[in-house]
């Protein structure tokens, strides 16, 4: 199985290495809006959502949009997201497109393999799935309105739609450069999904 560095090693190390990789960088928009199981929620986008690039473990190349969200209200949930692995370099730009994903089993699959490869989501670090109170959706369906390589962005929505009639919906306008503020190098971190600054 595929399992990338971590959600932010990669972005990191290109801001430490360089004077400029981290200046002016947008902080991520976005938010999940819609149920959680009899729950209605809004749960804002973590800072630490970054779009990069992957190596699959048959040696293929891809894109991988790593979005995670707070679950606030929701003290069941570590964290909750989606790693979106996405074959080559693709490029949205002239058009919205949008892949329909079907419920397997426990997992989402695309319905066009050669747009979304995998869909990997999670409810927190490293701890693959979707949340028990809402099950895994009977459907979903990705809409990318931009997606521009190199120094670039990702602007879309995925929606989970479920049994019992609820649907979730998230947002998300990220960067391929990880955001920090001043106070992140100083205080440990910009998101939740930081696994490595907990003094135990």
């Amino acid at each position: 199985m595929l399992r990338t560095l971590s959600r932010t090693a990669l972005p990191l190390l290109a801001c430490a290495l360089s004077t400029t990789a981290c200046d002016a960088v947008p902080k991520p928009e976005g938010e999940c809006r819609g149920s959680h199981g009899a729950q209605s929620v809004v749960w804002p986008i973590d800072t630490n959502a970054v779009m990069s690039s992957y190596s699959h473990y048959d040696g293929t190349q891809g894109t991988q949009l790593g979005l995670a969200y707070i679950p606030d209200g929701a003290p069941e949930l570590a964290g909750f997201g989606v790693d979106i692995l996405m074959p080559g370099e693709p490029t949205v730009a002239a058009g919205a497109w949008t892949v329909k994903l079907l419920r397997q089993g426990q997992a989402l699959v695309s319905e066009d393999l050669s747009r979304i490869r995998e869909w990997r989501a999670h409810v927190g670090p490293f701890t693959d799935g979707f949340p028990a109170a809402s099950g895994v959706p009977v459907e979903g369906t990705l809409t990318l309105d931009r997606l521009v390589q190199g120094d670039g962005e990702a602007q879309g929505r995925f929606v989970y739609r479920y049994e019992d009639g609820g649907e979730l919906t998230c947002t998300f306008n990220i960067t391929d450069r990880f955001y920090t503020d001043d106070s992140d190098w100083g205080g440990g971190g910009g998101g939740g999904w930081d696994d490595d600054d907990d003094d135990d």
